[in-house]
C-alpha cells in the first residue's frame, strides 16, 4: 500500500509547508518524523474528506460513515459495527483518537480498487490509509448482507480501526508486520476471529524477522506473513502479559523503533525474541489441520 508520504508528493504546496514545519520541529529532541507524519496524515485525510463530501453520510458518536445510494440499507449496520469496535480497540490500546473517524463504503471491488491509497489484494474487505478507513460494502461479500452479528464477527472494522488507533497513538512509528499483528490480535480478542488456511501453517518453514521487517507486503505467501505477525504479538501478551504489550506500545509512542521497544519491554534481544516466537507458535497457535472443516 502506498505510504502517506508518497501520496503527499502530489500535493507540492502542502508538502512545502509541512517540510518547513518539520524543520522547525526537528530542533526538538525527538524524531522529526513523529511531528511531520501527523501533519501529512491530516492533509491527506482533509483531502479525502473534501473529495467525498457529496456522498451520503451518517454520523455516530465516534464515526462519520459515507456511502453511495447503493448502500443506503447497510449504512446503519456499518455504523453499529463501527461503534461495536470502538470500545474493544480503544481499551486494548489504552488510547482514543480525537474527533470522529471517517469510514468510506464502496459498493463493489472495482470502486474500492480505484480508491485513495488502494494497493491491496483482490479479496480484501477493507483497508486503512491516510487517516481514513475504507471498506467494501457487505453486499459484495457477506452471505447474509443484513446479518449484523456476522458482519461484526468477520468484517473488517475492528481490524482497520486498530490500524487507525495505532497510527494516531504512535504517529506512524511502527513496522508493517507489527500493525498487522496487533490488528489481528485485537480482532481475535474481541471477536474470536483468526485467519487460518492450509497455506499459513506455523509448524512448517516460516519467514525470518528480517524478511518481515524489510518486505512484509512483498512476501509471496501473505497468509503466512499475516499469521506470523499475529503469533509475534500474541506471544507478547500470552507469555509476558498484557502489561508488556502495553509497554511496547508506549515505547513506540515515545519514538523507539519496534526492535528497541521489544528488547526493552521483554528484556531479550531481537534474535532471541524471534526464536521464542517461532517455538511458542508451533505449540500454541491453531493450525489448519486441527480445524474442523
Amino acid at each position: 500500500m502506498r505510504s502517506i508520504m508518497q501520496m503527499a508528493s502530489s500535493n507540492i504546496p502542502v508538502v512545502v509547508s509541512l517540510i518547513v514545519a518539520g524543520l522547525f520541529f526537528s530542533m526538538i529532541p525527538i524524531r522529526p518524523q513523529l511531528w511531520l507524519y501527523p501533519l501529512v496524515r491530516q492533509a491527506v485525510a482533509l483531502k479525502i474528506d473534501y473529495q467525498t463530501q457529496d456522498m451520503l453520510a451518517k454520523e455516530t458518536p465516534h464515526f462519520i460513515i459515507r456511502y453511495t445510494p447503493a448502500d443506503s440499507d447497510t449504512a446503519d449496520m456499518v455504523a453499529t459495527a463501527a461503534e461495536a469496535a470502538y470500545t474493544p480497540v480503544t481499551t486494548a490500546l489504552a488510547y482514543a483518537p480525537k474527533g470522529k473517524s471517517l469510514i468510506l463504503i464502496y459498493p463493489d471491488r472495482q470502486a474500492m480498487k480505484s480508491a485513495y491509497g488502494w494497493e491491496g489484494g483482490a479479496n480484501a474487505m477493507g483497508f486503512y490509509w491516510g487517516g481514513v478507513i475504507q471498506i467494501l460494502s457487505p453486499k459484495a461479500w457477506l452471505e447474509n448482507s443484513q446479518s449484523l452479528e456476522q458482519f461484526i464477527a468477520v468484517g473488517p472494522l475492528t481490524h482497520e480501526y486498530t490500524h487507525l488507533v495505532l497510527d494516531h497513538m504512535t504517529r506512524g512509528n511502527y513496522s508493517r508486520w507489527f500493525t498487522e499483528g496487533l490488528a489481528q490480535y485485537v480482532e481475535y480478542k474481541a471477536n474470536g476471529y483468526e485467519w487460518v488456511t492450509a497455506d499459513n501453517n506455523l509448524a512448517e518453514k516460516v519467514y525470518s524477522i528480517k524478511e518481515m521487517d524489510e518486505r512484509f507486503d512483498e512476501l509471496p505467501n501473505q497468509a503466512l506473513a499475516y499469521r506470523q505477525s499475529l503469533a509475534a504479538v500474541r506471544y507478547i501478551a500470552d507469555v509476558h502479559g498484557d502489561a508488556k504489550l502495553a509497554q511496547v506500545l508506549a515505547y513506540l509512542a515515545s519514538g523507539k523503533k519496534v526492535e528497541t521497544a521489544l528488547e526493552k519491554s521483554l528484556d531479550m534481544d531481537y534474535a532471541t525474541y524471534e526464536t521464542m516466537v517461532t517455538l511458542w507458535a508451533k505449540g500454541n497457535m491453531k493450525q489448519y489441520s486441527k480445524i474442523a472443516n
